[in-house]
């Protein structure tokens, strides 16, 4: 006979078993559609569906795995009465994503971001709406193409430093490429000059995006499969990331409000410099809005957020794909060379006339995309697909990493190959890699600004290996954002003139 104690446990955890059941069963009868089946996927268990078959690493492998196994290019599993419905195929993705955006341009719940770490003033995670259009719009306003174009001196000193910093100490070539990152977002989003080394603005945003990592890949994803273990006590299976996540919530918070109030402390004592930050603050007047002030702090953070951590993880990935692929950086070295030398270090000049460099690029963001997944979305009204039924309310997750490892569009799609995107009939370049439909990353065009200007200064100066006794392995760690596992190689000056063109940079004004 169970003690007390042991009652405490189990009563609630049948009451929610009980209860999970009886949605289970509510939603299937509820979810006919002229009797039309879900799409395929692995046979379901009941009362808790799918939820022993969801992978915890490499989750976009395991879908297409799914995708081959059960011959659709959209599968879908149950998880606790939720349904999930995985797109594996560009045909289907802009079908569902573009096509019906109308419907399949919404968020689910999110809670785990939204609600534990308190982001419901993230672009990228609320919901379909007035305030999400807002926040685009202004997004939009700064990094649309023209406008983009307008911080490359930005972030050619950005790279400069980068490259400096390499010299300096190539060993740790990781935190360089966040320090980077960092140094051109913040400049954009709040006139912040960062510090050379251990600037505390760059070191708040990698906590804050730690936080964020860990909410989509330490069980904070369950919380968005299965909402109501908001509810539950954190001892309770599964539930344990609300304490962990009440913990990381003031790294987030502090990642929004530091910097907004350095920029009013500065326009108060005349000493701000020219920023979003401070633009939109100047503009506020006695008639606007709480949404207008709201607006003025949380633009500016959706850029410093979104800015902060994609760049780094292509970046990585670039490092990676070199030291593990020398053909291809011989390759790049030799279009430089013969296009600028070694008198000088490239510019934005010289990009119409690096095409294998440019294709570099695209694939390091087809070979690991840096956001594999992209965000759920989320339909908001029951559809068909094929002759499959997609009810109401399902969690559509876009695999942007299947999409780009189709064999049929991307031969040997395992290997790092930048010379597919330059033969006769490539293919254009999926815009996936930046998400899907309306929820497309609005500040795609200046990352691809700021990743091209890192990888051609890195290419031009210096020469990327592996450490021979403990060469990098193809491993990413699985979030909203997948990085590198990380990973050692060695990174040294091709020649002395170059590393005397990096030195010289520490000059510039």
């Amino acid at each position: 006979m169970p003690t007390p104690i042991q009652l405490d446990v189990l009563l609630p955890v049948a009451a929610v078993l009980l209860a999970a059941f009886s949605y289970t069963i509510v939603r299937r009868v509820r979810s006919s559609y002229g009797g039309l089946p879900y799409p395929p996927g692995p046979k379901r268990i009941p009362i808790i569906g799918n939820l022993l078959d969801m992978p915890s690493c490499e989750e976009w492998v395991t879908y297409k795995k799914w995708s081959d196994q059960y011959g659709s290019d959209v599968v879908h599993v149950d998880v606790l009465g939720t349904h999930m419905v995985i797109v594996n195929s560009a045909k289907a993705a802009n079908e569902l994503f573009d096509k019906r955006s109308s419907i399949y341009s919404d968020r689910p719940s999110l809670v785990a971001l939204n609600t534990i770490l308190g982001m419901d003033w993230a672009a990228g995670f609320i919901p379909y709406g007035a305030r999400w259009r807002s926040l685009r719009r202004g997004l939009h306003a700064h990094f649309h193409p023209v406008a983009a174009k307008a911080y490359r001196p930005l972030e050619q000193h950005a790279v400069h430093r980068l490259l400096r910093n390499l010299l300096q100490a190539p060993e740790s070539f990781s935190q360089h490429l966040r320090h980077m990152a960092g140094q051109v977002i913040l400049a954009i989003a709040y006139g912040i000059d960062v510090r050379p080394q251990g600037d505390p603005y760059v070191a708040l945003a990698e906590k804050a995006l730690h936080a964020v990592s860990l909410a989509s890949s330490m069980g904070g994803g369950l919380f968005d499969l299965v909402p109501w273990l908001i509810h539950m006590p954190h001892w309770f299976p599964g539930a344990s990331f609300k304490r962990e996540g009440r913990n990381w919530q003031p790294h987030v918070t502090a990642m929004i409000d530091e910097p907004y109030a350095l920029v009013q402390a500065a326009l108060v004592d005349g000493t701000a410099n020219s920023s979003v930050a401070a633009t939109l603050t100047m503009q506020l007047n006695d008639k606007s809005t709480t949404e207008d002030i709201r607006l003025a702090k949380i633009l500016p953070g959706n850029m410093y957020l979104g800015g902060a951590d994609t760049t780094v993880a292509a970046l990585q990935t670039f490092f990676l794909a070199m030291a593990l692929y020398p053909d291809v950086q011989r390759a790049a070295h030799a279009e430089i060379d013969a296009v600028i030398g070694d008198s000088r270090l490239p510019d934005f000049s010289d990009k119409d006339k690096l095409p294998y460099v440019s294709a570099v690029l695209k694939e390091v963001l087809r070979w690991h995309p840096v956001v594999p997944l992209g965000i759920p979305h989320r339909v908001t009204k029951g559809d068909m697909y094929e002759g499959y039924y997609i009810p109401a309310g399902s969690i559509v997750i876009g695999n942007a990493w299947a999409i780009m490892h189709d064999p049929a569009t991307f031969p040997e799609h395992t290997q790092f190959r930048p010379e597919r995107w330059l033969a006769p009939g490539a293919p254009a370049f999926p815009d996936v890699a930046f998400g899907f439909g309306r929820r497309e990353c609005p500040g795609r065009f200046m990352a691809q600004e700021s990743v091209w200007a890192a990888i051609v200064g890195v290419l031009a100066a210096f020469e990327i290996s592996p450490v021979e006794d403990d060469p990098p392995k193809e491993l990413f760690v699985s979030g909203i954002v997948a990085y590198p596992e990380p990973f050692k190689c060695l990174v040294h000056p091709r020649s002395e003139a170059f590393a005397a063109l990096v030195r010289a940079t520490a000059n510039e004004s």
